[in-house]
């Protein structure tokens, strides 16, 4: 008697029109990327539309505010552009290639503007660091920070193990900090 009672009472709060959970395909940029590099407008429409929800997302994140057309945009057309013209960039650095605009867009726009004069800032930095280094360390920062790929897509390639790798990105950190902050002192 009482588990007929309970079992009405229980489906009562069961849905009975249930409709089954979306999932979503990751996105075949590969496609995407052949079709941009052969110039075809309706492809950059279409990497835009898949990739506005999120970039809209992360940059009214990281700005602290809604409106962000703008900013969403202009990295979308940069990235676009990127994907163009570098045929480096793979489909799986397409969402790489998005957050490094976005955090180029932020912190363009969340930073106040204190550094003045020929080489303050990271931009001057940075090639000055990386002259130091050899081809292989600098071929490494550039996969890993430019293109976005995984350390291990590359290490083979240029003959480094992924401890020697981490000793590279190690020291560059270390030397930018160090520069960085013999910068803001002067």
């Amino acid at each position: 008697m009482f588990g007929s009672i309970a079992a009405d009472f229980i489906m009562d709060f069961v849905p009975q029109d249930r409709v089954p959970i979306a999932t979503h395909e990751a996105p075949d940029f590969a496609d995407l990327l052949r079709l941009i590099r052969a110039g075809h407008a309706g492809a950059a429409r279409q990497l835009h539309r898949l990739l506005t929800p999120g970039v809209r997302f992360l940059l009214q994140r990281r700005l602290g505010r809604n409106d962000v057309g703008r900013e969403a945009q202009s990295v979308l057309e940069a990235a676009t552009q990127i994907i163009a013209t570098d045929i480096s960039v793979i489909s799986d650095g397409v969402p790489g290639v998005v957050r490094r605009l976005i955090q180029g867009q932020c912190t363009g726009q969340t930073k106040p503007a204190t550094d003045s004069g020929a080489g303050a800032g990271p931009t001057a930095t940075a090639p000055q660091i990386l002259e130091g280094m050899s081809y292989v360390e600098r071929e490494a920062l550039r996969r890993c920070y430019v293109l976005g790929e995984a350390p291990e897509s590359f290490l083979e390639t240029l003959r480094l193990t992924p401890q020697e790798f981490r000793a590279i990105r190690a020291r560059a950190r270390a030397e930018f900090s160090s520069r960085k902050t013999k910068s803001n002192v002067a």
